[in-house]
């Protein structure tokens, strides 16, 4: 009878697990690859900052790298580092907001900071813990002597709880929710929140305490984006330092933040030009896919061009390097004798048409970029891409220098920004804002195309002419607003608000803004609020989960909308064939498909 090579139990995904905020601590000291130390220790010090990159550039995993690494000598006069997830703050969207009553989505975000701070700080179970007690019965109007810490942390969550979950149509009906009203006045208000904040940091001797925000820009709607940017804003301490993930681009920080001034930018910037870039990919794919078979590793590196070609196409993106070695293993080739290019690029392109799918049902989420993801789609694939290959054929044949990109005149670029910063947001183009002159009085910024891009669409062949691309100016293509194609995108982008009477039993509209009150009927004109993206994402079909064809089959028999399984316990989604891992992996991919 044969053996197995490999315990049945034992799989390449999870080695290759892509969703870092669902990785334990434990795979996340084993499995981080320190590229920049200077990075950890900005995460870290004094400083607020904006983290910023594209999806799945690794800014979670650095985040979550830094929390541990400034925990693991916790102690007196020590820094209390804070990793914190928004991912269920879509829920809130449901919670109608009137004129008066407690701010919902205040009360949940200072709410989950102060939950995670407090879970911090009796994970690491400082000397002087009891002080928490009574710190927390101040804020709870507790005075019985048998209740603890654990309790009050236990009823903060079932708070949190009750605004994600519980049946509350509008933020009046919270006041009879909160466990006390002064813990209600401390989560509505960022400056009492902060004097506790203080007081904690006081209590335990800390140095300060470091909020890790992730994916604060991605999560949060529209409005909530400016709201928390102004509690980012007003938390600023020399004891309290935020940073806060960010994708560039489509993020709205509102009327009163200012990037720079209320707080500086960090980028975590990628270059397949760059050696050390590469090998970063590569030391991250090394150790993960030598632990689970050193036979796979040896397979991708026999030829050198071909673990350099998966590197190069990740684009700074571990996420879809991992992507390109799953469809590997899925289309059978570490079964064979060696590993053919051509296999390479096979994958490399099933994984991009995803990557394009995934960018399309984008406007399903990005609400108000329906329309520039739609233009930028085909503006990539009808154009620029066919323009690019037409340009590096004709510069193989006179054997000069390639492009991997193209120059955007800024003139052009602040006409229609968002075309191009959603493209950046899912990570198939990267931006380079350093202004360059680009002739005739012009200047204009560099777009590079991810490297998927070139290779499956055979505007780069190999990795010798990867090496042999050019980003100055006489070695690329430029566009500008009179460029013909590009002027037709911008007279298709000119759209003007519209202006409705709020009267229901009144049809008035208009694009004029000077208009208050409706000329027909006398009721308020206003733009009405597009419908919640909440409501929305929930009515999407589970056919959108990224399951099995087979568990959504199953899964049709008892959920008729992703909302159904977002609602539902493990337990309520188990049934044949669908038990304990799979009914977890169907919940997480319904949390995932929500938070985006």
């Amino acid at each position: 009878m044969k053996t197995l090579d490999k315990p049945f139990s034992k799989s390449l995904g999870d080695f290759i697990a892509d969703r870092t905020e669902s990785l334990n601590d434990d795979f996340i000291r084993e499995y981080f690859i320190e590229y920049s130390k200077e990075k950890v220790q900005r995460l870290v010090d004094s400083e607020q900052y904006l983290f910023e990159g594209s999806r799945g550039i690794g800014k979670t995993m650095l985040m979550k790298y830094a929390t541990l690494k400034v925990n693991s000598s916790f102690g007196k006069d020590s820094i209390l580092g804070v990793w914190i997830s928004f991912e269920e703050s879509i829920r809130l969207e449901r919670i109608k907001v009137l004129d008066t009553g407690i701010d919902p989505f205040l009360q949940w975000t200072m709410g989950k900071i102060l939950y995670e701070v407090l879970v911090s700080i009796t994970k690491l179970r400082p000397a002087n813990i009891d002080k928490l007690n009574s710190r927390l019965s101040s804020i709870f109007g507790s005075t019985n002597k048998m209740d603890n810490y654990e309790m009050y942390v236990d009823l903060l969550s079932d708070y949190i709880n009750i605004l994600e979950t519980g049946d509350i149509e509008d933020n009046v009906i919270l006041k009879n929710q909160v466990p006390s009203k002064s813990l209600s006045n401390i989560l509505d208000n960022p400056n009492s929140f902060k004097k506790f904040l203080i007081n904690l940091i006081t209590d335990f001797s800390l140095e300060r305490i470091v909020l890790l925000f992730d994916e604060a820009a991605h999560v949060f709607s529209y409005s909530q984006q400016e709201k928390f940017f102004s509690l980012f804003k007003a938390l600023r301490d020399p004891r309290i330092a935020c940073k806060a993930a960010v994708y560039p681009g489509i993020t709205n920080y509102g009327k009163y933040f200012e990037k720079g001034q209320d707080a500086k930018e960090l980028n975590l910037s990628w270059s397949a030009a760059n050696e050390d870039d590469i090998n970063y990919i590569k030391n991250i794919l090394k150790k993960r896919i030598q632990d689970y078979d050193q036979n796979y590793w040896n397979k991708l590196t026999v030829n050198q061009d071909i673990i350099d070609t998966i590197c190069i196409c990740s684009n700074g993106n571990p996420r879809f390097a991992f992507h390109i070695i799953d469809d590997l293993e899925n289309s059978g080739v570490f079964n064979q004798k060696s590993i053919q290019m051509q296999k390479v690029i096979n994958s490399i392109r099933s994984v991009l048409e995803t990557k394009w799918k995934e960018f399309s049902t984008l406007k399903n989420r990005l609400i108000k970029y329906r329309d520039y993801i739609d233009v930028a789609e085909n503006l990539v694939k009808e154009y620029l891409i066919p323009n690019l290959r037409e340009w590096n054929n004709k510069r193989r044949a006179k054997k000069v220098k390639l492009s991997g990109g193209f120059y955007v005149s800024t003139r052009l670029y602040d006409k229609i920004p968002q075309v191009f910063e959603v493209l950046a947001y899912s990570n198939l183009i990267t931006i380079d804002h350093t202004k360059k002159s680009i002739g005739q009085g012009h200047y204009g910024y560099f777009m590079s195309f991810n490297p998927g891009i070139l290779y499956s669409d055979r505007i780069i062949l190999d990795v010798k002419e990867v090496k042999n691309t050019s980003i100055a100016i006489e070695n690329n293509q430029a566009y500008y607003p009179s460029t013909s194609f590009m002027s037709q995108i911008v007279e298709t982008l000119k759209t003007e608000s519209e202006f409705h009477c709020s009267n229901s039993k009144c049809d008035y509209k208009t694009n004029n803004e000077e208009y208050v009150y409706c000329p027909k009927c006398g009721s308020k004109v206003e733009i009405p609020e597009p419908e919640s993206l909440y409501k929305i994402l929930r009515s999407h079909s589970i056919d959108n989960l990224k399951l099995s064809e087979k568990i959504i089959t199953r899964l049709s028999n008892k959920f008729t909308n992703i909302g159904e399984i977002y609602d539902a316990s493990i337990d309520d989604i188990k049934m044949k064939y669908i038990q304990d891992v799979r009914s977890e992996k169907v919940k997480n991919a319904a949390i995932e498909y929500m938070a985006g």
